[in-house]
């Protein structure tokens, strides 16, 4: 990939922590690529504000679970009654009432469609459906959960086990730790549960030698959390 910027940073799970993603992006603000491994959203007081600040900022990020369960909630909300939507209902317990509170002020499952005509009318959905699964470089690849053997888009979202030694780094979130996990030449997790009250990660990574360079962290910021449903 001859036009792929040889350093990066990458940022975790970030799940609607906006004040906490501000203070660390400034600490990244030397960095001209700025990446995330998606769960932009869900459980945290402000995932609207978080999407937009990634919009205007041109992060890029890669689908999260949480994207991909907000997206099949909007476009299952015409099928039969919105309660009775094994998508919607399986979304709405999971943290996605608090997505849907930062959009228009209300967390009720009547409120659905209301919710996806205001995703798609500021341009949030279509953000969302652009996603990629990965982003690929020479020696790196980002992704949400890590990627295994024999895996597929599922897995790519939902995964939990150990990544496999695919000879790039993996750069992945989605299972929550206390602190990053670190394999040299083989994965790091930089999911460190801001959401949870714990911090926020982002890594610092060349990508032509698959290298960890820097972690940068920040501790979350209590007006973030919210629902852990």
């Amino acid at each position: 990939m001859p036009n792929s910027p040889q350093q990066i940073a990458v940022i975790g799970d970030i799940h609607g922590c906006i004040h906490t993603l501000e203070k660390l992006y400034r600490k990244l603000s030397g960095e001209k690529f700025v990446y995330s491994v998606g769960d932009l959203v869900d459980r945290g007081k402000y995932s609207k504000e978080v999407v937009a600040f990634v919009i205007e900022n041109g992060i890029k990020t890669v689908k999260g679970n949480r994207e991909d369960m907000m997206l099949k909630a909007v476009e299952n909300s015409d099928k039969l009654l919105s309660f009775m939507n094994k998508e919607t209902e399986h979304y709405y317990s999971n943290g996605g009432r608090e997505t849907q509170y930062s959009y228009i002020g209300t967390r009720s499952f009547k409120d659905v469609k209301k919710f996806g005509k205001k995703l798609k009318s500021i341009g949030h959905y279509e953000f969302a459906v652009s996603m990629p699964l990965k982003y690929e470089f020479k020696k790196a690849v980002i992704s949400h959960a890590g990627i295994i053997t024999d895996g597929n888009d599922i897995t790519i979202l939902w995964n939990r086990r150990e990544p496999a030694f695919i000879e790039k780094l993996q750069i992945h979130g989605h299972t929550p730790l206390k602190d990053f996990a670190f394999k040299p030449n083989h994965f790091i997790n930089i999911d460190t549960g801001c959401v949870y009250g714990n911090k926020l990660t982002a890594v610092i990574v060349d990508t032509n030698l698959g290298k960890v360079i820097e972690v940068i962290q920040e501790n979350c910021d209590p007006k973030d959390t919210g629902d852990f449903n």
